[in-house]
């Protein structure tokens, strides 16, 4: 009996010599990625959908150009009120300013996701069984109005940034702009909701149908999106450093 109990203590049931050992680490499941990525619910993929001359892509253009005429407006109200003078700001704006530049890069959904789809996704031709109007170059047109908007609102943010005076006039200012930059996303969710017609709500539908497969390219295509976000915010640190040291230079002259 002493025996039989040494032996069954020695030996466990549930470990074989055969095989590997099941841990936390290699018992998850791989991640899977997702080989094809929606289309996006804004004007930019109505654009991208609707036939020219239709009333949804003549809706989804002057929903873009009001909004580029709005940001022109308002950089006209800046250049007006700053007349080229970012100066004179004491310090706790110019570090406020200083950790407020990423975030306003990162703010632009419409630039970062052109720079997440440069890298990431790529025009199917089988699209054209859903949509035949969702051609290569209404895509090509879809990605540079969308491009357009995103950059015109960076300058703009990072205008207004400069010439604040006050840390919370900064904040306030970047949730006004935000309320801006929406526009398009408020503009498809009245076409989806069936407001201006059924049939303008199903091209919203085809765009909720619509997916373009994932890029497969070399670490630098799959890295591009990175790239073009720090080299971004490199630009941005450049040019406030530039203001900073005018600034130095103008007050000690």
């Amino acid at each position: 009996m002493h025996k039989m109990l040494h032996s069954m203590e020695s030996e466990d049931p549930f470990e074989d010599d055969d095989q590997p050992r099941i841990t936390w680490h290699n018992s998850r499941k791989p991640i899977e990625v997702d080989e094809r990525q929606e289309l996006g619910e804004d004007v930019y993929s109505l654009i991208f959908v609707a036939p020219i001359y239709g009333r949804t892509f003549l809706f989804a253009l002057y929903v873009v150009f009001l909004k580029l005429m709005l940001f022109s407006l308002l950089a006209l109200d800046l250049y007006r009120k700053s007349q080229g003078n970012f100066s004179d700001k004491d310090n706790l704006t110019r570090i406020t300013q200083f950790f407020l530049i990423p975030v306003a890069v990162a703010m632009q959904e419409d630039l970062m996701a052109v720079y997440a789809r440069l890298a990431n996704v790529k025009y199917d031709q089988d699209i054209l069984e859903i949509s035949p109007y969702a051609t290569p170059s209404k895509f090509a047109l879809s990605f540079l109005l969308r491009f357009v908007d995103g950059l015109y609102s960076l300058i703009l943010n990072f205008i207004l940034l400069l010439i604040t005076d006050e840390v919370l006039n900064l904040l306030l200012n970047f949730a006004a702009l935000g309320f801006l930059q929406s526009i398009d996303d408020v503009a498809f969710s009245v076409v989806a909701n069936g407001y201006l017609g059924d049939k303008m709500e199903s091209r919203a539908e085809l765009v909720r149908d619509i997916s373009l497969p994932r890029r497969r390219g070399d670490s630098f295509t799959n890295a591009l999106d990175s790239i073009l976000f720090f080299s971004t915010c490199s630009v941005m640190f450049g040019i406030y450093v530039f203001v900073l040291v005018r600034d130095e230079r103008d007050n000690s002259s």
